[in-house]
């Protein structure tokens, strides 16, 4: 597998997940998108396109040529993405959760964007920052601590938001697992159940409960049990 974080986060954010994919057999690898961790920030101009052509190549290099794709909340287009753009590397794509959609018709509030810009700024006071991150991301009672670190803001969307919906937006033809967050404010159950309706019977549509668009430190072992379920389902990859 090749998991890929979302906007402005890093790998890491991938690391209790792996544990637990380790333990029951699955190799995989997270990646810094470009302007993570101290990596070349994307150069001007960059497409979605580009950051498919990115994966494709990490799947050539350490997956044997193909392999299946994990993308984490804005990380969730770029899986989708090299699935549309580079259907040769990709066996399957898993989204958690399915973003991308029309703010049109699932607009985010105010208070949430607002927290959003708040979320990665040093000059704030610590419980400022977990406020805001708790009101993004977080579901109501989680603990938004885990998210205080790994912000990277050279690791922004950059193009991905200009790039046609119509050109990645089903993720080419391969089978699809959307997990979706029950308290996500930023892509909210109904962008899920829409996809999955529109994907048809590619889409395997699952739903967490007491877990925001954060995810992955708020409820690792129910995502890396949906995800362990759709991929026994899927062919075997070896390198």
């Amino acid at each position: 597998m090749v998991l890929i974080p979302s906007a402005q986060r890093g790998a890491a954010d991938f690391h209790l997940l792996q544990d637990t994919l380790s333990a029951a057999g699955y190799r995989s690898i997270a990646v810094n998108l470009r302007g993570a961790a101290g990596s070349t920030p994307p150069p001007e101009g960059m497409t979605l396109r580009d950051h498919a052509d990115d994966i494709a190549w990490i799947v050539g290099e350490v997956a044997g040529g193909r392999a299946h794709i994990v993308g984490h909340a804005l990380g969730n287009v770029v899986a989708r993405a090299t699935a549309s753009y580079r259907p040769e590397v990709v066996a399957s794509v898993a989204v958690m959760p399915c973003g991308g959609h029309s703010l049109t018709t699932y607009p985010v509030a105010g208070e949430v964007l607002a927290a959003f810009a708040q979320c990665h700024d040093p000059s704030l006071p610590r419980e400022d920052r977990l406020e805001a991150i708790r009101t993004a991301f977080f579901a109501p009672g989680n603990d938004p601590s885990p998210w205080l670190d790994g912000w990277w803001p050279s690791a922004g969307a950059g193009a991905i938001g200009t790039a046609d919906p119509d050109e990645w937006w089903r993720g080419g033809d391969v089978p699809i697992l959307i997990v979706q967050p029950l308290q996500d404010v930023m892509a909210p159950v109904g962008v899920g159940k829409d996809a999955a309706t529109a994907l048809g019977r590619r889409a395997t549509y699952v739903e967490v409960a007491d877990c925001g668009h954060a995810m992955l430190p708020e409820q690792p072992q129910a995502i890396a049990r949906h995800l362990i379920e759709f991929l026994r389902s899927q062919p075997i990859i070896r390198p």
